[in-house]
């Protein structure tokens, strides 16, 4: 698995292109051109990319280029978006045709978001606003069988409702409207899975933090996901954050006197059980999620009362800042919130997959 970030500093210099791992680990950096607000990479990238033994020929009258890769002869012409494979008698047609600079040809991004899918049989991500390309196993998270996904129930719960608007950005936009439009797109992807999935709310009411926990419980939910967004006194501070219910610590109460106290800490508590499992759909989250930021997403561990008694995994996922510019601006635009429901949904299937891993029976041996 790779990830390919681009990053720009000026039109008129080199960038590095660099080629990273799942986690974030640097692989590789190659210099890459950006000409014409395009992103293009010298040939030899095909050898560090898709294939260590492939070769090319140019030729430099005709502007033509054959790649012979993976038992397979690739033909490109400069300026042209159509490229014929063969033997399979394959055509493509790329967003972003090849070009010469400096009398070398070149390659757009678009070609290697095509052509890896088919030559390494991989599964490709492209985020053309961060300009990253993310390159996956197709079958390294999401579980083989229908019937372990058709086991699965999700419980999405989108904060706030009625009466009660969450966070409000400057321009009026409510956190309990921006959390249920996600869900119901999320909702929608999810069942698209095979995965079963319930909402908390499925419109703009206001529900009370034990009909909440009630309907997870009657559904038999096996992972409660909160959604909320964020807001501060700082315009600065932004970005995605992850939250833990994690006993350890000071739990603060309105009043430190309350009667309840010691049946609340014992609720807090309960939540020890599924703490290595919330930790596991975290980390899922976090790894997917930072597909779509330029700063790595926290996780942070607090005792949260409001996920206590959820008697399952369970995690409350800030999307941003309603006080930050940039934040409402992501917030507020179809594609990003697109983007965050795929990867949520892509966690969704990393933390199923290594949760059937882990039960999956063993052969007996022989």
């Amino acid at each position: 698995m790779l990830v390919l970030a681009i990053t720009f500093k000026s039109t008129a210099q080199e960038r590095a292109v660099r080629f990273i791992d799942a986690e974030g680990q640097t692989l590789a950096e190659i210099p890459a051109h950006h000409q014409n607000d395009q992103v293009y990479l010298p040939v030899d990238a095909v050898k560090q990319v898709i294939d260590p033994r492939a070769t090319h020929q140019y030729n430099h009258p005709r502007k033509r280029l054959t790649l012979k890769t993976k038992g397979r002869q690739i033909r490109l012409q400069m300026g042209r978006s159509a490229i014929s494979i063969e033997p399979d008698g394959q055509t493509l047609t790329l967003a972003t045709p090849p070009i010469t600079i400096a009398q070398q040809p070149m390659l757009p991004v678009d070609f290697f978001r095509q052509l890896l899918p088919i030559l390494n049989n991989v599964e490709v991500i492209y985020n053309p606003n961060l300009n990253k390309l993310q390159i996956r196993s197709k079958n390294t998270w999401t579980p083989g069988e229908t019937d372990n996904l058709q086991n699965w129930t999700i419980i999405i719960d989108p904060g706030h409702g009625g009466s009660d608007d969450g966070c409000t950005s400057s321009t009026g936009i409510f956190e309990k409207n921006i959390v249920l439009a996600l869900a119901q797109q999320l909702q929608k992807r999810i069942k698209q899975q095979g995965i079963q999935v319930h909402l908390t709310r499925e419109k703009d009411t206001n529900k009370t933090h034990f009909e909440r926990i009630q309907i997870a419980e009657q559904n038999r939910g096996q992972l409660f996901l909160s959604l909320h967004c964020n807001t501060s006194f700082s315009p600065h501070e932004k970005g995605i954050r992850i939250y833990l219910n994690n006993p350890k610590g000071r739990i603060r109460f309105p009043s430190p006197t309350q009667p309840a106290l010691i049946g609340q800490q014992l609720k807090v508590l309960a939540q020890v059980n599924f703490l290595k499992q919330s930790q596991d759909f975290a980390h899922a989250l976090q790894t997917e999620l930072n597909f779509l930021t330029e700063t790595p997403i926290k996780t942070i561990n607090l005792p949260l009362i409001a996920l206590s008694e959820a008697y399952m995994p369970a995690v409350v996922l800030e999307l941003g800042y309603l006080s930050n510019v940039e934040d409402l601006e992501k917030l507020s635009n179809a594609e990003y919130t697109e983007n965050v429901v795929q990867a949520i949904t892509r966690a969704l299937q990393r933390y199923i997959s290594s949760i059937n891993q882990q039960t999956a029976p063993t052969a007996p041996e022989e």
